[in-house]
């Protein structure tokens, strides 16, 4: 019988750890698991069968760890700025949630794993309607999203709002996302991300989970900021691992 290798092993107990994560933050535990699952019906079991095949697919402990990571310590700081600012606010009142960051780990993770599959299926290079039809929905959708909102945003008071951690914020996600920018790789994790954070949103804003400060249910602008998150935290996470690597 052979050995596991070192890596292999640590693969192991990283998808051990985000399974306990689901479990505990996602969930709530077994009590509250069954209540949810219970209450509305197949969707949760289903949304629950495909993150946990999505964590698992061709998981590497080497590439999830700094993935997840990036996830939670981004994630963190965008919910705390939105909560501590009120442009969204928790059920609970919390500046965030205990459970978030974890998740935002989670989060990332899916998209990023269902961006592998989309680009095993788009092995070639696309014709120029596609690549223009990429750029343009890369670029144009948040702008006409937010001219959707733009009466709800002009009406609310922003001062004391977009304050360093915003701008910091903003330069930093920018600056990953255009890091090594090429466009097939680039627009289909920001596809996921977008179409990951539309559900999310649609779900929690739907429940009363949060509320945005513009009183939509969920804000068409969320979505692509989303996809522009989950850009930014896998390019940070492949910079740390790249830095990493020199060191050794």
């Amino acid at each position: 019988m052979s050995r596991l290798s070192p890596s292999t092993l640590l693969t192991i107990l990283f998808d051990l750890f985000l399974l306990w994560v689901v479990y505990q933050f996602a969930l709530g535990g077994w009590q509250n698991a069954a209540l949810l699952l219970s209450r509305f019906g197949f969707l949760p079991w289903l949304v629950l069968v495909v993150i946990l095949w999505l964590l698992y697919y061709r998981s590497d402990w080497r590439v999830d760890l700094p993935i997840f990571l990036a996830g939670l310590a981004l994630g963190y700081w965008g919910e705390w700025w939105g909560t501590t600012r009120e442009v969204w606010t928790y059920w609970n009142g919390a500046t965030p949630p205990v459970y978030l960051p974890p998740l935002w780990g989670i989060g990332v993770l899916t998209a990023y794993r269902f961006h592998g599959l989309l680009l095993l299926l788009f092995k070639r290079d696309p014709p120029a309607w596609v690549r223009w039809s990429m750029i343009a929905l890369f670029f144009l959708l948040p702008l006409l999203t937010f001219a959707h909102s733009w009466p709800l945003l002009a009406a609310v008071d922003w001062r004391g709002r977009l304050d360093v951690h915003f701008f910091a914020g903003l330069v930093l996600a920018v600056s990953m996302v255009l890091y090594h920018f090429e466009l097939r790789q680039t627009f289909l994790l920001y596809l996921c991300g977008t179409l990951l954070g539309g559900f999310y949103e649609t779900m929690g804003t739907s429940w009363g989970e949060w509320t945005y400060i513009t009183g939509e249910v969920p804000p068409w602008w969320i979505a692509p900021l989303w996809g522009y998150a989950v850009v930014a935290m896998v390019r940070l996470a492949e910079v740390a691992r790249k830095q990493l690597v020199k060191l050794k």
